[in-house]
C-alpha cells in the first residue's frame, strides 16, 4: 500500500480526531471531573449538550496536527494534503455550527 497519497491522509485525518476525542475524554474524566466516567463524557457532555459539541470537536482536531507533523517528518507530502482536506471537512461542520449557535444566542434565529 502506498502511504504517500491524498486518500490515505484523508482517511487517517478523519480517524485521528476520533482518537483525540477519546484521549481528551480520558483526560477530562480523570483529571478535571474524576467522579464521572467516559460514558458520561460521550453521552451527557458531548451528545447531550450541543453547546459543547463544537468545542470538543475542535479540541479533538489537535490529533490531526500530530498526524500532519508525523507525515512531515516522514516526507509524505501528499498524505499531508489529505490531512489538511480532512481538517477542512471537519471545519465545514464546526464553523457553521458555531455561527448558528451564536446567532441563536443573539436571538436572530
Amino acid at each position: 500500500m502506498r502511504w504517500d497519497s491524498i486518500p490515505v491522509g484523508f482517511v487517517l485525518g478523519l480517524l485521528a480526531p476520533v482518537l483525540g476525542f477519546f484521549a481528551y475524554g480520558a483526560m477530562y474524566v480523570t483529571a478535571i471531573r474524576p467522579w464521572y466516567d467516559i460514558n458520561w463524557f460521550v453521552n451527557d457532555l458531548f451528545l447531550g449538550t450541543p453547546e459543547f459539541r463544537t468545542r470538543i470537536m475542535s479540541i479533538s482536531l489537535i490529533a490531526d496536527a500530530f498526524l500532519f507533523f508525523l507525515f512531515d517528518r516522514m516526507d509524505k507530502h501528499k498524505a499531508m494534503r489529505g490531512v489538511i482536506l480532512a481538517m477542512l471537512a471537519y471545519g465545514l461542520y464546526i464553523v457553521p455550527s458555531i455561527a448558528i449557535d451564536e446567532l441563536t444566542k443573539l436571538g436572530w434565529i
